[in-house]
């Protein structure tokens, strides 16, 4: 019966990726899911947690029992080449208006078996029912996470703020995505990244990688943190917050 790895070693965690061999829109094939872990290692990341989109409405079999069944095949290919690297599942849950009857369904799907859910939104408006769902995983004692807020197609409107701040205010916490310091994401959530960079308002920052073709973008963002805010600033999104907040680890 597959079983959890132990805890990583100190080191750098990402905890949104599509690491996944052609679950998603993700890594394609194997080979390009090693290849990422090896550009990874080198980055100092001891680990990835898991997080194809889940999105029932394109992707229907994309739910938690299929992602551990994946992400154990996944660990023992990269065993079977001698590679140290630790792989945890999870999901990237796209709210949808039924997303509270689909997960008592199938199951919440947390990161790395924490109460962590990492969630995110593509519409245009920010719909009513959407503060409900947070609500939901709240009240059960999970921890909601929203990805990336500042490249959602809404970032750029004046009432989104208020939005973001409502959720905050609820326990909602934000991870930002690297490549937005690029601005290969453009100039909104070039400059929203760092102006929430420097008012502390991500809980953690993640590379959010789909492939060995980007990755090194993704890892240039990186850089850009540790020189525009500082290496402690860098570590505590990387290395300290995923430690304590997915494993327990201070």
């Amino acid at each position: 019966m597959p079983t959890e790895p132990p805890p990583p070693p100190v080191g750098r965690i990402d905890i949104h990726s599509h690491l996944l061999p052609g679950i998603d829109d993700g890594c394609a094939s194997l080979d390009e899911s090693i290849e990422c872990i090896r550009m990874l290692r080198v980055a100092g990341y001891v680990g990835t947690v898991c997080t194809p989109h889940i999105w029932p409405r394109h992707l229907p079999d994309n739910t938690p029992t299929l992602i551990k069944q994946r992400v154990d095949d996944l660990r023992r290919e990269v065993a079977a080449k001698g590679i140290e690297y630790a792989i945890w599942p999870g999901g990237e849950l796209q709210l949808f208006e039924g997303a509270i009857d689909w997960m008592q369904a199938h199951g919440v799907p947390t990161l790395a078996g924490s109460r962590c859910v990492l969630t995110d939104y593509w519409g245009d408006d920010w719909p009513d029912w959407a503060p409900g769902i947070y609500r939901w995983l709240i009240d059960r004692r999970y921890q909601p996470i929203l990805a990336h807020p500042e490249r959602m197609p809404i970032a750029g409107d004046a009432s989104f703020d208020k939005v973001l701040r409502e959720l905050e205010s609820m326990g909602v916490w934000l991870q930002g995505n690297f490549q937005c310091m690029t601005g290969e994401e453009g100039y909104t959530p070039d400059m929203l990244v760092r102006a929430w960079l420097t008012d502390n308002r991500y809980r953690f920052m993640a590379l959010d990688m789909h492939g060995p073709d980007t990755l090194g973008g993704r890892l240039d963002g990186l850089l850009l943190v540790e020189t525009e805010f500082g290496r402690d600033k860098l570590e505590s999104f990387v290395t300290n917050a995923p430690r304590r907040d997915l494993f327990g680890i201070n």
